[in-house]
């Protein structure tokens, strides 16, 4: 008698899986693929077992945005934290970083900072607390430490952040969208912008 396959869902890895195939759908494919009947093919499972994780596709894509938040946290908090390099080193690797993340993952990002779903990201990602937010207030630690340091004006360091995530997320959003067709000097557009957005916060 053929033995009959185990699935690794029934150890509690279906959420997970749920979170990391919408990611990866709604990142590759864009958002409007997002089904719950597209979910239970590709992970051969059935729609009751997704409904024990989440009761709606809206459920589902809220933990795909916490998800994403939780994983750009995790890139910008260890190059904003690391002193091995100057101040003005880890500025412009969050810059790069920043606009790169939005250029790879055009989709992914827009989920996460465009007008959908805006309300409820208020209500899943709370900006205010600092274990959700590390990578805001890491960058408020590094404008802190840049005024430490005579490199930048002393100024609310919270609103330093607003002012260059806005000028970033400024940029990326341009150049996602198409508003700005400069592929060919992204290094220039890298380099200048960062340059920029330091001499204002002198």
């Amino acid at each position: 008698m053929k033995e009959k396959k185990t699935s690794p869902y029934h150890h509690g890895n279906l959420k997970e899986e749920l979170l990391q195939t919408a990611l990866e759908m709604i990142d590759k494919e864009g958002l409007d693929t997002i089904t719950l009947r597209e979910l239970t093919q590709r992970l051969g499972t059935s729609r009751t077992a997704v409904y024990r994780h989440f009761a709606s596709k809206e459920a589902l894509i809220l933990g795909v945005i916490e998800k994403g938040y939780e994983h750009l946290n995790l890139l910008f908090t260890p190059i904003f934290q690391d002193r091995t390099h100057s101040v003005a080193v880890r500025f412009e690797a969050m810059g790069r970083a920043y606009l790169d993340f939005a250029i790879e993952h055009p989709n992914l990002y827009r989920l996460l900072f465009g007008e959908n779903f805006r309300q409820e990201r208020e209500e899943i990602c709370d900006y205010k607390d600092e274990n959700q937010a590390t990578g805001l207030y890491a960058l408020i630690g590094l404008l802190t430490e840049a005024q430490e340091e005579g490199i930048i004006a002393q100024v609310n360091p919270m609103v330093q952040a607003a002012m260059v995530w806005a000028s970033i997320h400024g940029l990326a959003s341009l150049l996602i969208d198409g508003h700005l067709i400069m592929s060919d000097n992204m290094e220039a557009i890298y380099e200048y912008s960062i340059g920029v957005l330091l001499k204002g916060l002198q």
